[in-house]
């Protein structure tokens, strides 16, 4: 399952907006022929199963994953009990009573991928959402045509639905804490998959909690699930081990072992999320599959918590590469992630008029520029990467040694042999 596109009304900052996204199977520019309403105007990008989310703080980047969520979920988010807190959008000046719809549609393209149902390989799969107010109640209802298309999303086994979303504060608990067969009691497993983005207290599944019982179970899983592990961390210096001491996984690095919970907050944060992935990736494979042939989406606010600039550089095209067929649709503020990208794999959200949110694609060749390249581009709209005091005193400088000042000339030289540039 992979998300085509979306279309926004009165959710949150969107005002009205639609936003198509790159995946594996889309039909790119130069694949197709013809000039019809099918025609895709993006050309292929090297990466194509990313789409990096950016914009300022409050300009709607985990709002779009959560309308994806809700979206994805089908007939069945009326059921899933999500915490639908103040997701309507509410106008500069209005009365908090205005009567007002949001709506949220969406097209899916699906993969027969499981045997239990008919849906054709490549066939288009809508949704439509509505969220209305009652009081300062807010409530969330799916209004699809037909809902027949939809009722694998009822089997937990049926792997025809697959995505997952984390948000910004994912944390990994104690095995003891986490019981995924409890949660299954109070929850359906699809609507478990999102709720971190809407629950900031939300834990996810840790390796402990379920690689034990597959490396028994299903050998040649586990060793799929080991050298996923070992490629997700490629570039990083840990090794996954799939060993254990005291109950939980160790991580090898330069002849050293190191226990998941003494892993700096930088791993925990990304090998956290990446273990309740591979949980469910497992879970919804097919028998007689390997791994990296799963498809779906997978959601990521602010991806690049707690890493290395080096690794940011390189944790998307690491991910795409390990796992070709997932989707991924993520938030960064990081122009070093960006950087790794093209601009076919990048949206942004920038500001429209009654203080709402548009979403838009910005034709510019980003790929391999360094971070203050970045930075200086439509995508962020900085003037300059330089603290305020020190541009306005350079600036300074530089009206002076225009008017035929000749110390604030070499004064102004001197700052640039030292790697300032002129304002």
């Amino acid at each position: 399952m992979y998300i085509d596109r979306i279309s926004l009304k009165d959710f949150r900052t969107f005002k009205s907006a639609e936003i198509d996204f790159v995946h594996a199977d889309r039909q790119f520019s130069e694949a197709q022929n013809g000039s019809g309403p099918e025609r895709s105007n993006l050309p292929r990008p090297m990466i194509p199963n990313v789409n990096l989310l950016l914009g300022n703080n409050g300009s709607g980047k985990t709002t779009l994953l959560k309308a994806i969520a809700i979206a994805a979920l089908g007939p069945a988010v009326q059921d899933a009990n999500l915490p639908v807190y103040r997701l309507m959008r509410r106008e500069p000046r209005a009365k908090p009573s205005a009567s007002t719809e949001t709506v949220i549609d969406a097209e899916f393209t699906m993969h027969a991928q499981d045997a239990d149902h008919d849906l054709a390989l490549g066939s288009t799969l809508t949704s439509r959402a509505t969220i209305t107010r009652l009081g300062d109640l807010e409530r969330l209802r799916w209004k699809g045509a037909d809902e027949s298309p939809w009722r694998p999303i009822y089997s937990a086994d049926s792997d025809a639905f697959f995505f997952v979303g984390y948000g910004a504060t994912r944390r990994t608990e104690r095995t003891d804490v986490v019981d995924p067969a409890a949660r299954q009691a109070s929850s359906f497993i699809r609507a478990q998959r999102i709720r971190s983005l809407f629950e900031e207290a939300y834990s996810l599944v840790p390796l402990t909690a379920w690689l034990p019982h597959v490396q028994s179970a299903n050998p040649g899983r586990f060793i799929q699930i080991k050298a996923l592990i070992t490629r997700l961390l490629e570039g990083t210096r840990y090794e996954f081990t799939g060993e254990m001491e005291d109950g939980e996984y160790l991580f090898e690095s330069r002849g050293l072992s190191v226990p998941f919970p003494a892993l700096s907050d930088g791993y925990r944060a990304y090998l956290g999320w990446i273990g309740d992935l591979l949980y469910h990736v497992e879970r919804t494979c097919p028998s007689g599959k390997k791994l990296v042939e799963n498809r779906g989406i997978v959601m990521v606010d602010e991806i690049d918590l707690h890493l290395h600039p080096r690794w940011q550089m390189s944790v998307l095209p690491t991910l795409a590469k390990a796992l070709p067929n997932i989707q991924f649709i993520v938030t960064s503020h990081s122009p070093l992630l960006v950087g790794s990208l093209e601009w076919m794999n990048l949206i942004v959200m920038k500001p429209g008029p009654k203080l709402s949110t548009i979403a838009e694609r910005v034709r510019w060749a980003v790929h391999g520029l360094d971070a203050d390249q970045v930075l200086l581009s439509d995508f962020f709209g900085l003037e300059s990467t330089r603290a305020p005091g020190k541009k306005r005193a350079l600036k300074e400088l530089t009206l002076q040694a225009r008017s035929g000042d000749v110390e604030a000339a070499k004064q102004l030289l001197d700052e640039m042999s030292r790697g300032a540039e002129a304002a």
